[in-house]
């Protein structure tokens, strides 16, 4: 081909080219208008739905925070029904009302319902009567005008057949009666009624027990869950080792106890302890489950070879503290003390029941040998007897006792709670004006009034519970004075007041009825303080009312309650005491005590991983669009089985002393003295020779003496004591939940018999002058006797007739004790529980007939979720993210996501250790909403086990010290996140060479703070891992002071100047991980 006919070729192809260009020319634009307006409506569809799914507070158009609004408030009624303050439809209608976009996700307000409580269900206990009875979910969630709120947990008793019974709710009062009855009567009826049933309590404020400085730096020790609830005690006058070092702070302190016989240093509460806890002489803070703190310092330490005494305490653990008392008031005569009997132990009713909860951690704060004068300035003087309220508890300026029906303040007079003062019930036992034959202890008083008559608030408060239709208490009112304080006014007609108003003293509450439980109208008058009820009557009124000094006064503005319930059951110890003898001078009996208590069950801590937040269900409907999804995802939570199982271990302990002993008995009789009337018969002859007879007679007394016998006397004495402890141990046993199926099987298994028994010869007992038993005075008057008759065989000898007899003696007795043995025979034996491994199952299978996310996910029908989802998978993440409740389910979801798909979103295998109980913590503690550079030094601090307090002082340092720049170098040559300079920079820069990483990275210097904090600042660690919010402003300073050391001066009340913005910036940070 010649060159022009490529020339035309060329030229052809060009104007086919133009051609080609021209015709598409419309097509490409419209093409590219169609691609902008996709993206604008992909990008608008991004924003709407984030805005859609994320929490914006304080706006009722958004459903997140509508679903926080209904979640976060609920009550726990005496009829163990939990409550919301507003039913769903009121939510729902709500939202609508404020234009909120919710129905283009769900159509009706029973699914939204649904969706609601799937969160909640979980969370709390089945208070049915019949708890297993199958539930009707549907019938439940069509009513969306109900706020009652149904719970799946069922507690569990184990019995000795390897099986288990289901416990069933019963209120508070009834619980309490089975108790009181059974201490009373022994009753086995009352026992097994209360081993049965459970009830529930409302959480208090956290306080401190103990009138002690507060411990603001120390060493921290974790304790494992459930341990700590049960207590005891010791007398500390038996602690005699001169050289010990028990006996040194004894006398160096000085032996002084308060008004309850509780020994005292400084105000705190001495006690005994493991060595886990510290040394004796060591200040110590044990921390109960409810945030309170019991302020200790050791006095002795327990001997961890004891039978059952592990590291934590006796009793397997159980028992961690064992109260140092005044054993003259505390132990029976027969122990060596003055009581009539053995005191009960510290945790019981009658004896701080506050304390019948578990321990959690224990701060020890140095030694009293040390530092002797710690706290020494908040009570009238250490070596002198101090008065304390018997709770403990220091209550405002007041002073007086705070017991379960005793109670005096001083403070200003309050208002009687009706015009009439005809009190028709007094507080205490009574018959059950319901039943008369049954004893309950009323802890109220019940006042006659007619129907419809005001009722007045006490005192100024908050209103906590306003109620209709209670079973037992009828229309009532809970008021919470804001100073551990609580009133209740039971059985009205008509309420006043609602959840969440504020009162003042004298206000209108409620007018009067018979409602709930009751014979007639009346107003239940019932105080609490901290939990326990106390006599209305030890306070005084503006009528005259009332035994006190005064009133308890109020803080209006703050709250003794929280929103946290605890269940209680009940466990018990039986003592069989029997004391025989044929010994005429020892008093035998025969008697046996029982002693029923309560422990508590922090039981949403043993569920609270598996909860499907609301949040979760939202960001799947408002991602994947497909609201019937999202319902089937609930129905897997209505179908959880969740089981915490109270397994009694026994342990009877037998223990039987036989005394066996001569008691040599002897009288020495000394001047005795013997009266003689003697005769004599004389005859003679008259001069007839006839015989005549006269008598002739005269008296004589003889003394004798000293004459002396002794007589043995063999006896055996045996002392037979039977102690049986139940003691529990409470665990999550099963829970078949939405993601995982957890499990942990007990047996019982009777361990083997540990018999003892052993001879103990004792030393004879020399004679001792005694007073004169029965057997002394018999051995002595035949002393007497035998004299009289010699004397007496002396006369008639002599004279025709003679009678003598005993006018006088004086007779010493002796008693002595040979050949004595006491042999002790012990036996232990009883009942356990032992544990299997638990076991976490994952459920993710296509196969088989349990329904589960992944089959969910993987269904036909549920196909625009699929494709949703996978089109845009990070917007999913983001909403998880972004959601406190759901940031810890990021990884989790991808790796569900994975399971369904066999696509790799990131997450390929996932660590499902995390869903047993005591892992729960690293499941949430990893994860907060905070952003950026601060998110990464709060997580990085929580993965470390610092608390989230301790995260917060440090987040108040950085942001002062560089505001998060990492790269930041300061005016005084600081540089990084922490200002490190001079040597510490460059060891930094070392580190983070020797690491293969640039210095600047935040991840290498958080990482190189901690190796600091490990080896050269571990004081600093302690004090960030132990903080609280009560301690922040001084872990905070602390962390200034000698981590930073950016000022001198050890003195905090001196120099916490220095870290005032700081501190600031502490609580600002810790309200927003909150």
């Amino acid at each position: 081909m010649d060159d022009q006919s490529n020339k035309q070729i060329q030229k052809v192809k060009k104007v086919v080219k133009k051609a080609i260009i021209a015709a598409l020319r419309p097509i490409i634009i419209i093409f590219a208008i169609i691609c902008i307006i996709v993206a604008f409506i992909c990008s608008a569809m991004y924003v709407i739905t984030l805005d859609t799914a994320t929490l914006k507070d304080g706006s009722w158009d958004n459903v997140p925070y509508a679903s926080d609004q209904y979640s976060n408030n609920v009550t726990i009624d005496e009829n163990g029904i939990a409550s919301t303050d507003m039913s769903a439809q009121e939510v729902w209608d709500k939202l609508i009302e404020n234009n909120s976009n919710i129905k283009e996700y769900i159509k009706e307000s029973s699914t939204f319902k649904k969706l609601l409580n799937a969160e909640m269900v979980t969370n709390f206990l089945d208070t049915r009567k019949d708890p297993d009875a199958e539930i009707d979910w549907d019938s439940l969630n069509q009513d969306t005008n109900s706020k009652e709120v149904q719970g799946i947990i069922k507690l569990k008793r184990a019995t000795a057949e390897g099986k288990t019974i289901t416990m069933v709710y019963t209120d508070p009062d009834t619980f309490q009666s089975y108790i009181d009855e059974y201490n009373a009567t022994g009753s086995e009826t009352a026992k097994q009624q209360a081993l049965k049933h459970f009830t529930i309590e409302r959480g208090y404020i956290a306080s401190n027990f103990g009138n002690g400085a507060s411990i603001t730096a120390g060493t921290s020790v974790e304790l494992p869950s459930g341990i700590g609830a049960v207590h005891s005690y010791m007398g500390w006058q038996t602690i005699t080792s001169t050289t010990s070092n028990q006996y040194k702070l004894m006398q160096q302190s000085g032996m002084n106890f308060d008004e309850e016989g509780f020994g005292r240093i400084n105000g705190r509460y001495v006690i005994a302890c493991t060595s886990t806890y510290g040394n004796v002489g060591d200040y110590v803070d044990f921390y109960q489950e409810d945030g309170s703190v019991i302020q200790c310092i050791i006095g002795d330490i327990k001997n961890q070879n004891d039978t059952g005494c592990n590291e934590w305490g006796h009793s397997n653990g159980q028992n961690v503290i064992e109260f140092v008392v005044d054993k003259n008031s505390w132990y029976s005569t027969e122990k060596g003390g003055n009581a009539s009997n053995m005191h009960i132990n510290p945790g019981n009713q009658g004896c701080h029941p506050e304390w019948n909860q578990n321990i959690t951690k224990v701060v020890n704060g140095g030694s009293y040998f040390d530092n002797p004068n710690f706290g020494a300035e908040n009570i009238s003087g250490n070596g002198t007897t101090i008065t304390m309220p018997s709770t403990g508890t220091a209550i405002g300026s007041g002073s007086g006792t705070i017991s379960s029906g005793n109670a005096t303040i001083n403070g200003e007079i309050m208002k009687w709670p009706v015009d009439s003062t005809n009190i028709t019930s007094y507080f205490g036992p009574r018959n059950d004006p319901t039943n008369t034959s049954v004893t309950e202890n009323h802890g109220a008083i019940d006042i006659s009034v007619p129907t419809g008559a005001n009722v007045y608030a006490t005192e100024a408060g908050t209103v906590i519970t306003a109620r209709y239709g209670s079973e037992t208490a009828g229309n009532y009112v809970e008021i919470d004075h804001g100073n551990g304080y609580i009133s209740r006014y039971l059985h009205n007609s008509e309420l006043k007041v609602k959840v969440g108003d504020k009162v003042t003293k004298g206000q209108v509450i409620a007018l009067a009825g018979s409602t709930g439980k009751s014979t007639g109208p009346h107003c239940h008058f019932e105080i609490r303080y901290n939990g326990v009820r106390v006599d209305p009557l030890n306070f005084k009124y503006d009528n005259g009312m009332g035994n006190g000094m005064g009133g308890f006064g109020s803080n209006p503005d703050e709250l003794s309650t929280t929103n946290k319930y605890y269940a209680k059951v009940a466990t018990w110890t039986e003592i069989y005491d029997k004391l025989e003898s044929n010994d005429p001078e020892v008093e035998t009996y025969e008697k046996i005590t029982y002693n029923m208590t309560t422990t508590r069950i922090n039981y949403q801590e043993f569920v609270s991983g598996y909860t499907m937040p609301f949040e979760y269900l939202w960001s799947f409907l408002t991602v994947g669009r497909e609201e019937e999804f999202v319902s089937e995802l609930a129905d897997l939570v209505y179908g959880s089985e969740i089981f915490i199982t109270v397994h009694d271990n026994l342990r009877i302990n037998t223990n039987i002393s036989t005394d066996t002993y001569t008691k040599m008995k002897k009288a020495i009789a000394k001047d005795v003295t013997v009266s003689v009337n003697y005769e004599d018969d004389i005859t003679y002859y008259d001069d007839k020779g006839n015989p005549h007879t006269y008598t002739t007679g005269g008296t004589a007394t003889q003394v004798g003496g000293p004459f002396e016998n002794e007589q043995a006397f063999p006896y055996t004495t045996i002392h037979t004591v039977i102690t049986s402890t139940n003691t529990l141990e409470i665990k999550l046993t099963e829970a078949n939940v939405w993601i995982v199926e957890y499990k942990q099987e007990f047996t019982s298994q009777a361990p083997p018999k540990d018999e003892k028994s052993q001879d103990n010869p004792q030393k004879d007992q020399p004679y001792t002058v005694t007073a004169p038993t029965a057997d002394h005075t018999a051995i002595g008057d035949a002393l007497g006797e035998s004299y009289r008759a010699s004397v007496e065989a002396s006369y008639s000898a002599a004279h025709t007739r003679a009678s003598a007899s005993l006018t006088g003696m004086n007779t010493e007795y002796y008693t002595a004790v040979v050949g004595r043995n006491i042999h002790v025979y012990t036996k232990t034996e009883g009942l356990i529980y032992v544990s299997s491994p638990a076991t976490v199952r994952e459920k993710v299978e296509l196969t088989g007939d349990e329904n589960n996310f992944v089959k969910i996910y993987t269904s036909p029908k549920h196909a625009t979720t699929a494709s949703n989802i996978h089109s845009a998978p990070d917007w999913l993440y983001l909403l998880l993210s972004q959601n406190s409740s759901t940031a810890n389910m990021v990884d989790v979801t991808k790796y569900l996501l994975y399971k369904a798909t066999d696509y790799d979103y990131g997450v390929q295998s996932y660590d499902f250790s995390v869903y047993k109980p005591e892992n729960f913590k690293k499941l949430y503690d990893k994860f907060s909403n905070l952003d950026g550079v601060p998110g990464k030094v709060y997580n990085f601090l929580l993965s470390k086990g610092v608390s989230p307090a301790g995260a917060a002082a440090v987040l108040g340092n950085i942001q002062e010290a560089s505001n998060f720049e990492a790269n930041t170098t300061s005016s005084n040559g600081g540089n990084g996140l922490c200002l490190w300079k001079n040597d510490r920079f460059k060891n930094l820069q070392s580190w983070a060479k020797s690491n293969h990483k640039a210095w600047t990275g935040v991840t290498t210097q958080l990482e190189f703070m901690w190796s600091e904090l490990e080896s050269k600042y571990p004081s600093v660690k302690n004090k960030i891992t132990g903080a609280t919010e009560e301690n922040l402003e001084y872990a905070t300073w602390y962390w200034g002071r000698f981590y930073e050391g950016f000022f001198v001066g050890t003195n905090f009340e001196k120099t916490k100047s220095n870290t005032a913005q700081r501190y600031t910036y502490a609580q600002q940070w810790l309200e927003k991980v909150k």
